[in-house]
Order: structure tokens, then C-alpha cells, then sequence
């Protein structure tokens, strides 16, 4: 468990990483921001493409990977957005965590959308891994 604040807002991030990072190797990733605290616990079905203990399950399966918790700041509403996908400014924190942790090519475990430029932060995405 390695744990990021988010300085600006105050908000607290974590990943969960199983094995080395190698920039060059493909890295199973997911990107998740949990919707409550029981979106969180909830090994179960999720309203999510993944949910963490699917996406966790999956990483113990090739041995190397990366979860990253995203926490959005509870004192700041955010106004809803179709599929709950991650605005840009948390792309660039996600990106920013991904890379320090020796993340360079990644297989995101998430339906492949289109998404702000990973090269600026040395990733690739090579592909996606569908629930």
C-alpha cells in the first residue's frame, strides 16, 4: 500500500501494488474511484466496470499490477457525469501516481474510452482487459 496526497485539495489516494513495477513490461492497472466507502469494501457486484476486489483477484493472477484508489474531496460536490468516468484533472493525478510507481506500458482493467494523452506522463496503454 503506498499512499499519495493531492496536495491541493487535500484528498488522500492509494494504490495497491503486487510485484515490481518494469516501465517496459506491461502492468495490469486499475484506476478506481469508489463511490462510497461500501463501493469500496463490496467484493460483490459493483456499478463499476471493476470492481476493486475483481480488479485485486485479477492482479493476483499474473503476479504484477497496480489498483489505485482515487478519493475525490468530500467538501466539494461534484456535479454527476454519465458513467462516472474520472475527470481530467484526476487523469493527470492517476497518470502522475502510475509513473512514480515504475509504471510504463499498461493494460487498464476498464472499457476502452477515449482519454487524455498518457505520453506526456512516459505511459502507453496497450490494450484493456474487459470484466
Amino acid at each position: 500500500l503506498v499512499s499519495y496526497r493531492d496536495l491541493t485539495i487535500g484528498a488522500l489516494h492509494l494504490a495497491l501494488v503486487l510485484g515490481k513495477m518494469d516501465p517496459k513490461k506491461e502492468t495490469l492497472v486499475r484506476v478506481h474511484e469508489p463511490l462510497s466507502i461500501l463501493d469500496l469494501l463490496d467484493a460483490g457486484e459493483s456499478t463499476h466496470s471493476w470492481g476493486v476486489g475483481q480488479a485485486l483477484r485479477e492482479i493476483q493472477k499474473v503476479g504484477t499490477g497496480v489498483t489505485v484508489l482515487m478519493t475525490c474531496n468530500q467538501e466539494e460536490p461534484r456535479p454527476p457525469k454519465a458513467g462516472r468516468s474520472l475527470d481530467l484533472r484526476l487523469y493527470g493525478i492517476g497518470a502522475q501516481i502510475l509513473r512514480d510507481l515504475g509504471v510504463g506500458k499498461m493494460r487498464l482493467m476498464a472499457a476502452p474510452r477515449k482519454m487524455p494523452s498518457m505520453a506526456g506522463f512516459g505511459l502507453e496503454v496497450v490494450g484493456y482487459l474487459k470484466a
